[in-house]
């Protein structure tokens, strides 16, 4: 009787590993890939992000921040590029809130094929609750899961997330959050000292324990370079980018270059990665002491790195499409619209792409035999540069115009005859 009970057991959890599987993927996904990012999703996520900086924000004061349904799903498409989930999107009515997200399942056999379908399609109703948000229903494909066991694993795994420190601070931050038809409204009260929690807890969350090795090694023997140097002075970048990737390679080439890439470009921003990674410090940020430079320009450095980091650790069209967004907040009132600076974003992405691609081993070889400035990026000196609103305008015409494309044209053709990009 015990072997029967056994070999019944036994069965069913078979035939529910065989079923689930069936029953909570799809062929076909619920929420459609979003179209891509374009230059004024950037422009109005900046702005948002602007308004409610927390730095801005008066310490312990309840504030407020409200979204209709477009908008949130704008904010939502942003975290798909960034964090590459298929689709993600949000239905708001009174006291409801429906969000539905499609993963892309790995496939099962070389050619690509999955039996049980090839997406995850999510559903959950979010209902209003005192102080947060419940789960009133929730379905993974086919499959429903009653609202008050999933609600009920939620809030375990949310009581186990208050041991961490930083968790349980944020979550108190939050107050309130409402949902009216076609927008929300979240009440939070912030505390400067989050801010820090939360950088460095996004390091350990986001950033492996190999990587986190692979970025301290590389910051610090980019100090061992530039310690030699007075304090203030501006060295060239090629005297500091050979020897970086000169440093010790071991075995995952494109690792180690994303390593040394965000390195550098944390240093030019003045992040310190040992203070973000091992703590220890009120802040992370610390002035530059050395400055760098390509073609004798400081700024043609700072954009050509941004853009390779930027490229190696958000993606490449997310890269160019906030290089374009700076060039044109420039024109509108900055310094003005720059050609140069573009090119130098352009060919930032290029050797991101390159550094982390197929080319991995071969790039950081050609960047170790560095040894002038010409040798990391073209000279686009030539090109036009501080061009207020108008005056591009009446030269150029608007973005993606024909004779703007042009000069695209030409800086590309000079990115692709590069050695780099060879």
């Amino acid at each position: 009787m015990r072997r029967l009970i056994g070999w019944s057991v036994l069965f069913a959890v078979l035939a529910g590993l065989t079923v689930l599987p069936w029953l909570m993927l799809d062929d076909a996904p619920a929420i459609e890939p979003p179209a891509e990012f374009r230059r004024n999703d950037l422009v109005w996520i900046k702005s948002l992000f602007q308004k409610h900086d927390p730095r801005r924000q008066t310490p312990d004061v309840i504030q407020t921040i409200q979204l209709d349904e477009a908008e949130l799903n704008r904010l939502l498409n942003y975290a798909v590029e960034l964090r590459r989930v298929s689709g993600i999107a949000a239905e708001l009515t009174p006291g409801l809130a429906t969000l539905t997200a499609t993963l892309a399942v790995p496939p099962l056999c070389p050619s690509g094929c999955n039996p049980f379908g090839r997406y995850l399609n999510i559903t959950a109703e979010l209902a209003e609750a005192p102080g947060g948000i419940q789960i009133q229903s929730l379905q993974l494909g086919s499959l429903p899961v009653p609202g008050a066991l999933a609600d009920g694993m939620a809030r375990l795994v949310h009581r186990g997330l208050r041991r961490d420190d930083t968790y349980a601070a944020l979550a108190d931050a939050f107050s309130q959050v409402n949902f009216e038809e076609n927008h929300a409204t979240l009440d939070y009260r912030w505390r400067p000292e989050l801010l820090i929690r939360l950088e460095r807890k996004s390091a350990d969350l986001l950033i492996a324990p190999e990587d986190q090795a692979r970025l301290l090694a590389y910051a610090e023997q980019l100090e061992v370079l530039l310690k030699p140097y007075p304090h203030g002075s501006t060295v060239p970048l090629a005297q500091v980018i050979p020897p970086l990737f000169a440093h010790t390679d071991h075995g995952d080439t494109a690792a180690e270059n994303r390593a040394a890439l965000t390195a550098l470009a944390a240093y030019l921003s003045g992040i310190s990665l040992p203070r973000l990674l091992e703590g220890g410090s009120q802040s992370i940020h610390r002035a530059p002491p050395v400055l760098l430079s390509l073609h004798g320009r400081r700024d043609f450095a700072e954009h050509f790195v941004l853009s390779a980091a930027l490229t190696v650790t958000g993606g490449s069209r997310l890269a160019s499409a906030i290089g374009l967004i700076k060039e044109e907040e420039d024109a509108s009132g900055g310094s003005g619209f720059s050609f140069t600076d573009l090119a130098a974003n352009r060919a930032g992405v290029r050797l991101g792409e390159r550094a982390t691609g197929e080319a991995a081993a071969q790039t950081r070889q050609r960047l170790a035999a560095a040894r002038h400035d010409a040798d990391l990026l073209p000279d686009f000196r030539d090109l036009p540069e501080f061009m207020p609103q108008a005056e591009f305008e009446h030269r150029f015409g608007p973005i993606g115009s024909a004779r703007y494309q042009t000069i695209i044209d030409r800086i590309d053709a000079r990115i692709d005859a590069h050695p780099l990009a060879q």
